[in-house]
């Protein structure tokens, strides 16, 4: 008898398997016994090495709940209906809706300089003195005239650093030539400063107001824990209320 048994297949071996087509889709696996499956979407379903082969193969039964899961996530679709194949095709096109466009935002590190000592920063820091370390107004106009270059119609020119307000000339420079360039190409321009707000004055100010420039600033929470995270060069602090007053007041288009 169990001689006899061995020769018929589990009744899953006889279920209806679907007359499917692949998507495009990559693998790649997790463990020893798990692949993720995932589409130019980003939607992706977890499989083990079988379930793997045998959706390769085409061979998962319409009933079971993996096939289902894949025709739902776009990795298979029915062989007699576009209607799958449309829709990824939507998401597809939507998401790289901002490829078409290129790039809005462009960041200018105007220098190397910064008066702090932050403990986590990232950037090769220079001391206020070491000009060497700024950008130049020959760099200044290729990098706009490489901004202009993006048919994006919403441009957005943040200046960073170091402390990018040690700069402050070159910024005036970039924002009024690049204003200069906008009269022709008429995007919907805009400029933000990053800075920790301690060379805000009412230079500064007046201008980042004429222009509709904002500031971009953070603080690392109470004034203790800040002031040990971001020390200024020599020790000294300003005064974190001073700090929060330059915060808010971010220079809103006239």
């Amino acid at each position: 008898m169990t001689g006899l048994n061995a020769r018929f297949r589990d009744r899953t071996a006889f279920a209806p398997r679907a007359n499917y087509r692949l998507l495009p889709f990559r693998f790649v696996r997790l463990d020893d016994r798990r692949y993720v499956v995932t589409n130019d979407v980003g939607e992706h379903v977890v499989v083990n090495r079988d379930q793997l082969l045998g959706f390769i193969r085409h061979e998962l039964p319409v009933t079971e709940t993996l096939y289902r899961e894949l025709e739902a996530k776009h990795l298979v679709f029915d062989g007699d209906s576009r209607a799958a194949l449309d829709l990824l095709a939507l998401k597809y096109r939507t998401r790289a809706t901002a490829i078409a466009n290129l790039t809005g935002l462009h960041i200018f590190v105007v220098t190397l300089r910064c008066d702090h000592g932050c403990h986590y920063c990232q950037v090769s820091r220079q001391t206020e003195d070491k000009t060497q370390f700024d950008m130049t107004r020959e760099h200044a106009d290729k990098a706009l005239a490489l901004v202009f270059e993006s048919p994006n119609p919403a441009i957005k020119i943040e200046f960073q650093g170091g402390e990018s307000l040690l700069n402050f000339e070159l910024i005036k420079y970039i924002v009024q030539e690049a204003e200069r360039l906008n009269a022709n190409h008429r995007r919907d321009l805009q400029f933000v400063i990053a800075s920790n707000l301690t060379h805000l004055d009412d230079e500064v100010l007046a201008f980042a107001r004429a222009h509709g420039i904002y500031f971009s600033t953070s603080l690392d929470g109470p004034e203790d824990l800040h002031n040990a995270n971001r020390p200024l060069r020599g020790g000294q602090q300003l005064p974190l209320d001073d700090r929060r007053d330059r915060a808010d007041s971010r220079c809103a288009r006239p």
